[in-house]
């Protein structure tokens, strides 16, 4: 590739101006603010173009719109250029710079070719596609300042990738460095490191632990409700065995019951067969009513006291025991008026009744015999007759104690059973908690098997890289030792590069290696530059050659070593196009004499005038 031509319309000062180059040695010759350093510029963006997407823009590129942008241009800001490829075609770059839109690369020669989307880079069409490199390398290889001479080394890892293409075979496009930094982006995004927060590596880590305290709770709490159902399932046995015992005392009870009023029915039936012709008469003359013992005086007031008594009882829960009171209150009350009444002679006007009386008092004896013996009875069929048989006596005392367990069981039955259903309403699946952990788990083992998978490629790309540095070392060293003596003046004829952080070392014969970059300043400076040369020679595409833009790059030589410089780059030029700028009169002077057209040329700038917009060059 050969630039032709370049034309700022408008870029920097220049406003629709053109600098034309030869195929060869290029020297541009201007003063100092003549617009050097904005015609090398210019040059760049003509070919390469600038970035255009979303995002904002890098540092470097707003230090090169600030710096190279029109102040008085309406906003516009354009470059063209024209380039010789090696196939034979000339292609005009367009770059609108302003809008980055209206950017395209067509044919010089035939109308209607277009090539933008031939070498599209980053939304702007790039011509050093055309040379297997990118608007980031080329500016690194081929675009060189005096102050940048000495930096290569710190763009080495920008280079990485072009150093590689050229080491691997014709036309490959991927490289280890390529796919180092592919490998890395992904496994930085899908897996992380363990102290980044929000990476899957970090995060699954953390899902498998939350996961595993979630099933851990999961399990103490159905071990809780495991054992508050077995505390329940004893509480209910329990509680059947104090009812069972309540029950067999209540039917045992209901029996002594039925018995005792069996016997005052038969003491009844006994007693009113013996009176059933009267008490007999007092012999003893003027004898009237006999007076009343105290017991039978006091007899009413002890049967209303346990009819009472019986009532409050089965109010109380005390159901048969009250019936029982109540029942021995009215028999005892029957009995004393059935007794008073045989006892006192009746009136000499009373009725004679009395014998019907006791008739019906009888009667309801034995019925209430009867209906206390069927109750005895139904309770008895509830009970084992076993356990009913082992009762001897039930007192009430007895009878209340065991329906006053019974009730205390059966309310922890409850009790408990409430616990546990709420225990339960709120239990957490242990079946989708396994789920979840063993779900976790697989996520966490895939991503670190492809941790694992990513680290082995890295680990075999870094070996392929470091064979990748190891091949084309002796490519650069063979390079470099075209020129090192002789720039040198003989000083240094061996040297090494370390492609990887392309650090120079240097020695005379057998000597000791020496850094380059520790070497003198000027010394240092045409040690790099040779090894930009290098670079810019082995990084292009095949079949290709690339161009060098360089910025005052011999300043810092003495007069004999910038001699020497100068005739190493037009014998560079021979095969690839040098564009050196230069302020220096005697770099001026020796491009006079040695340079000669059509192959080299020498362009001299005029010197910056003052104009109503200020001091700019007029070429």
């Amino acid at each position: 590739m050969r630039f032709e031509s370049v034309r700022a319309h408008p870029f920097g000062p220049f406003h629709d101006e053109t600098i034309s180059l030869a195929p060869g040695l290029n020297v541009v010759f201007g003063p100092n603010e003549a617009g050097k350093s904005t015609w090398h510029a210019a040059l760049y963006a003509g070919l390469c173009g600038m970035r255009r997407g979303k995002g904002a823009a890098s540092a470097e590129a707003r230090r090169f719109r600030d710096r190279h942008r029109p102040w008085d241009a309406g906003g516009a800001w354009a470059v063209s250029a024209v380039v010789a490829l090696e196939d034979g075609r000339r292609v005009e770059l367009h770059q609108n710079l302003a809008s980055k839109v209206d950017c395209n690369a067509s044919d010089a020669d035939l109308a209607g070719r277009d090539y933008t989307n031939e070498i599209l880079y980053e939304g702007a069409p790039d011509g050093s596609r055309w040379l297997g490199l990118n608007r980031g390398s080329f500016l690194g290889a081929a675009c060189v300042r005096q102050a940048q001479v000495l930096r290569l080394p710190d763009d080495a890892d920008a280079l990485q990738e072009d150093l590689q293409r050229a080491a691997a075979t014709a036309g490959a496009d991927q490289t280890a460095a390529r796919a180092l930094d592919l490998l890395a982006d992904y496994r930085r995004e899908h897996v992380g490191s363990a102290q980044a927060p929000t990476k899957p590596l970090r995060t699954s880590r953390e899902r498998v632990s939350t996961s595993r305290s979630v099933l851990e709770r999961a399990q103490r709490a159905q071990a809780e409700y495991l054992e508050r159902r077995l505390e329940l399932e004893q509480f209910e046995r329990q509680a059947e065995a104090r009812e069972q015992d309540a029950a067999v005392l209540r039917a045992a009870s209901a029996g002594q019951d039925a018995s005792h009023a069996e016997a005052r029915a038969a003491r009844a039936a006994e007693l009113s067969a013996r009176l059933r012709d009267g008490p007999p008469r007092a012999t003893v003359a003027g004898s009237g009513r006999r007076p009343t013992p105290p017991y039978r005086a006091a007899a009413p007031y002890l049967a209303a006291a346990g009819t009472a008594a019986g009532i409050a009882l089965a109010l109380a829960d005390f159901l048969v025991p009250g019936l029982v009171a109540a029942g021995l209150g009215l028999a005892f009350l029957a009995w004393w008026r059935l007794t008073t009444r045989r006892a006192e002679p009746p009136a000499p006007d009373a009725p004679t009744g009395t014998a019907a009386e006791e008739q019906r008092l009888l009667a309801d004896f034995r019925a209430e015999a009867v209906r206390l013996r069927e109750e005895a009875a139904s309770l008895a069929e509830q009970v084992a007759p076993a356990a009913l048989a082992a009762v001897r006596e039930v007192s009430p005392e007895r009878l209340a104690a065991a329906e006053r367990r019974a009730r205390t069981a059966r309310d922890a039955c409850h009790r408990a059973r409430g616990q546990l259903e709420q225990i339960a309403a709120d239990l957490p699946s242990v079946a989708d908690a396994e789920d979840d952990l063993t779900a976790a788990r697989q996520e966490l083992g895939r991503i670190e098997r492809l941790d694992r998978t990513l680290a082995t490629a890295i680990e075999f790309l870094e070996r392929a890289e470091e064979r990748v540095h190891r091949d084309f070392a002796p490519v650069l060293r063979a390079t470099l030792l075209e020129w090192l003596p002789r720039v040198t003046g003989g000083r240094y004829t061996d040297c090494k590069v370390d492609p990887e952080s392309l650090q120079v070392d240097v020695r005379t014969g057998y000597g000791p290696w020496r850094r380059a970059g520790l070497l003198s300043h000027g010394t240092a400076e045409q040690i790099y530059l040779l090894l930009r040369l290098a670079l810019a020679r082995h990084l292009v595409a095949p079949g290709e050659v690339c161009p060098l833009i360089l910025d005052d790059v011999v300043a810092a030589c003495d007069v004999e070593r910038k001699q020497v410089v100068l005739e190493t780059l037009q014998a560079v030029g021979a095969t690839s196009q040098v564009i050196l700028f230069t302020h220096e009169e005697d770099v001026r002077a020796w491009a006079r004499k040695r340079l000669e057209a059509p192959r080299d040329a020498l362009s001299e700038l005029p010197r910056p005038r003052r104009n109503q917009g200020g001091i700019r060059a007029v070429q």
